[in-house]
């Protein structure tokens, strides 16, 4: 009987901690924050290399920006509105920010470093939006 006891319980315990791997992470971003976004548009010829992008890029991204970037999303396009179009866009990265100065004053200094580090990932101009994030 001590037994049965013993492996319901580690049964729970368990299953608690598989529940509690799997719980999502709260949101970084909320309502009045400001949100860049860098589009990497799609095209003949364009070229985007992922191994660099992530472990190099955005970890210059990073240093750059410290505690003032709150958060980090980056999209991988796959196809356009068929599964048979190619991405409208190679990639997308969006920045979370609390005020647009807490974007913009970094670049002022450090947009070289990303201009010249461009060349190491992708042949493609980025296209840049600064929203707000309303919802």
């Amino acid at each position: 009987m001590k037994t049965k006891h013993i492996l319901v319980l580690v049964l729970i315990t368990m299953l608690l901690g598989v529940q509690h791997r799997v719980k999502a992470d709260p949101p970084f971003h909320k309502k009045g924050m400001i949100k860049v976004s860098i589009f990497y548009p799609n095209g003949p010829g364009k070229t985007f290399d992922w191994s660099y992008y992530i472990p190099q890029h955005i970890a210059l991204v990073k240093q750059v920006y410290g505690k003032a970037l709150k958060g980090v999303t980056i999209d991988k396009g796959l196809s356009g509105r068929s599964s048979e179009a190619g991405p409208t866009y190679l990639a997308i990265c969006h920045l979370y920010f609390d005020s647009i100065a807490a974007y913009q004053d970094p670049l002022k200094e450090n947009g070289k470093k990303f201009a010249e580090d461009f060349p190491k990932y992708t042949n493609i101009t980025p296209e840049v939006q600064i929203s707000e994030v309303i919802q």
